[in-house]
């Protein structure tokens, strides 16, 4: 399984309603399944980055844009 990863502007821009997908945790970038992404656009685009759901580059980018980072605890002093 693929997903494909672009600003939230250039999907807009294309005709895509990115309400209800999932966005980075700063939401300036969205991600969809590649295969819905196909109904507008060609994947071959420098605005996209399509990768399997296995790969590592993936896993990494989920983790640091896609994922809230736990807050750590403040204890008073």
């Amino acid at each position: 399984m693929k997903f494909s990863i672009a600003t939230i502007e250039f999907w807009q821009s294309v005709g895509f309603d990115t309400t209800h997908w999932r966005k980075s945790v700063d939401e300036t970038k969205a991600l969809v399944h590649d295969k819905f992404a196909r109904a507008l656009v060609d994947l071959d685009n420098e605005n996209i980055i399509t990768l399997d759901v296995d790969s590592e580059e993936f896993k990494q980018i989920i983790n640091e844009e896609f994922t809230e980072q736990p807050v750590e605890e403040v204890t008073e002093l």
